[in-house]
C-alpha cells in the first residue's frame, strides 16, 4: 500500500512538472511571436497576442508590459477620435497596474502617474503622492527625466502656494534629494553606456544593447536640462550663502557619507557656488571616498575657479581617462587645452591635438590652434616675417576644423579672408631671404615646419 501511494505521488509530481514545462514552452513561443510583431511595428497583431499573454503568462517576462506600453502609446497617438483615445489610455493604465502586480517596483507606477497628469485624469495632489511614494520606496528606480522634473515642479508649486506648510529647510532638503537623484540617474546611464562600449570592443552587442547606447546620449542630455531647470527654479528661494550655512552645519556629521556628499555637491555645483568653502570641502571628501568621472571633473572646475589651474588640470586629465565616450573624453581634453592656453602654450597645443585625435569629428581644437598660431606677437625669437608666415600654418589648421565639422565652413571662410589680408608678400619674403618652397622650422611651443607657398 505504501509503495502504491509513493508511486501515485510520483506520477502526480511528474504531471505537475510536465504541465509546468509545457506551459513555459507555450509562453515562450507566444512571447517570441508577440515580440517579433512589436519589433516590426505590426501593432494590431501584437495587440491580439497580448491578451493571451496577460491571461496565461503574466509573469513570463517583463517585456510583455514594456512592449505593451509601446503598442498602446502608439495607439493613443494615432487615435482618430477622443473616444478611441480614452479607451487606449484606460487600457494602458490597466497594463501599468498589471505590470506592477507581476513585477512590483518596476517603475510603471511612475509612468502611470505621468500618463494621468498628461491626460488630466488625476489632480496634481494625487500625481504627486504617487511619485513621492515611489521615490521614497524605490529611489534607485526613479530615474526617468520627465518624472524627476514633474516631481520637483509639483513640490515647487506646493512650496510657492499660499497655503504651504513647507519650510525653507524642507524645501532645500527636497531639492537636494531630487537634484542628487538626477545626478544618480546620469551616472547610472554613463556607467551603463561605458560598460557597453567596452564590451563592444571584444564582443558583438545585441540589438537591445546597441539601442541602449544610442538612447543614452539624449537621455543624459535631458537629465542635464532637468538639472539646469530645477536649479534655476529653486535658486530664487535660496542663495549660495544660505546653502553654505545649511550644509556647513551638517558637514562634520556627514563627511564620510557618500550619498550625502554627492547630493550636496550636485546642489551647490549646479547653483554655481564654485568659490564656496563648503563645496570645496565636500568635493574633496567625495574625491577621496568615491571619485567618479563627473565628481572628479567638477572638482577640476571648482579648483580652476579658485585660481589653481595646475591642480585643476590634474583633475580634468583624470576625468578624461575615466571617460569611455570619445566625444565626452575629447571635450575634457579641450577643456584642459583651454585652461593651459594662457599659461603654457605647449601643453595647450598638446591637449588640443589630443582632443582632435580622440574625436576626429571635433573641429574646435583646430580653431583654437589656428587662433594661437595667428596671434603670436612676441616670444619664440621670431622675426616679423616668420610671425607672418605662421599664418600659412593657421590657415592650414583652420581648414582641418572644417574637414572635421562642416558646420564650421562659414567660420573657416571668414578666417581665410582675415588671415589672407595679413599674409607676407613676395617682396617681404625676398627681403627676409626666403623664397617659394623654402621651409621654416619653428621651435618653441609651435614645433612645426611651414613650407612657403607662392606669395603675391
Amino acid at each position: 500500500m505504501k509503495k502504491r501511494l509513493v508511486f501515485l505521488v510520483t506520477i502526480v509530481l511528474n504531471m505537475v512538472v510536465f504541465n509546468a514545462v509545457a506551459q513555459s514552452s507555450k509562453c515562450e513561443d507566444q512571447f517570441a511571436l508577440y515580440e517579433e510583431k512589436v519589433k516590426t511595428r505590426e501593432y494590431s497583431d501584437a495587440e491580439g497576442l497580448l491578451e493571451a499573454l496577460l491571461k496565461e503568462c503574466p509573469k513570463f517576462d517583463a517585456k510583455i508590459y514594456t512592449h505593451a506600453e509601446e503598442v498602446y502609446s502608439y495607439k493613443i497617438r494615432t487615435s482618430r477620435t477622443p473616444e478611441d483615445s480614452q479607451v487606449n489610455i484606460e487600457t494602458l493604465i490597466s497594463i501599468y497596474d498589471d505590470y506592477e502586480k507581476s513585477f512590483p517596483g518596476n517603475g510603471s507606477v511612475v509612468r502611470k502617474a505621468l500618463l494621468l497628469k498628461k491626460h488630466k485624469l488625476a489632480d496634481d495632489a494625487k500625481v504627486y503622492k504617487m511619485l513621492d511614494t515611489f521615490f521614497n520606496t524605490h529611489k534607485k528606480k526613479f530615474i526617468d527625466y520627465d518624472a524627476l522634473q514633474t516631481y520637483f515642479i509639483l513640490y515647487f508649486d506646493q512650496y510657492e502656494s499660499e497655503e504651504t506648510t513647507i519650510t525653507q529647510k524642507d524645501f532645500v532638503e527636497k531639492y537636494a534629494a531630487i537634484a542628487g537623484q538626477v545626478a544618480y540617474a546620469q551616472n547610472e546611464l554613463i556607467a551603463l553606456k561605458a560598460s557597453l562600449l567596452e564590451k563592444q570592443e571584444t564582443q558583438m552587442l545585441t540589438d537591445e544593447e546597441k539601442q541602449t547606447i544610442a538612447d543614452a546620449k539624449p537621455a543624459i542630455d535631458a537629465l542635464d536640462a532637468v538639472a539646469d531647470n530645477i536649479s534655476i527654479m529653486a535658486s530664487k528661494h535660496f542663495s549660495c550663502e544660505i546653502l553654505s550655512e545649511y550644509y556647513g552645519k551638517s558637514y562634520a556629521k556627514h563627511k564620510e557619507d557618500v550619498a550625502w556628499l554627492e547630493a550636496v555637491s550636485v546642489v551647490m555645483y549646479n547653483n554655481k557656488c564654485y568659490n564656496d568653502e563648503v563645496l570645496y570641502k565636500v568635493a574633496n571628501a567625495l574625491y577621496k571616498l568615491r571619485p567618479t568621472m563627473e565628481s572628479v571633473y567638477n572638482l577640476g572646475v571648482i579648483t580652476l575657479k579658485r585660481g589653481n589651474a595646475k591642480e585643476a588640470v590634474k583633475y580634468f586629465d583624470q576625468a578624461a581617462n575615466m571617460d569611455n565616450d570619445i566625444k565626452s573624453k575629447a571635450d575634457k581634453y579641450y577643456k584642459i587645452a583651454s585652461t593651459y592656453r594662457s599659461v603654457d602654450k605647449a601643453e595647450a597645443k598638446k591637449y588640443a591635438l589630443k582632443a582632435a585625435e580622440t574625436n576626429p569629428e571635433f573641429g574646435k581644437p583646430y580653431l583654437m590652434l589656428a587662433a594661437m598660431y595667428s596671434s603670436v606677437t612676441k616670444g619664440c625669437d621670431l622675426t616679423d616675417f616668420e610671425r607672418k608666415a605662421l599664418l600659412f600654418l593657421a590657415m592650414e589648421t583652420a581648414k582641418k576644423a572644417e574637414d572635421a565639422e562642416q558646420r564650421y565652413k562659414p567660420t573657416v571662410a571668414a578666417l581665410m579672408e582675415q588671415y589672407g589680408e595679413r599674409l607676407p608678400s613676395k617682396s617681404e619674403a625676398k627681403a627676409a631671404g626666403y623664397r617659394r618652397g623654402k621651409e621654416i622650422t619653428y621651435g618653441c611651443w609651435i614645433n612645426e615646419t611651414v613650407k612657403l607657398p607662392k606669395m603675391k
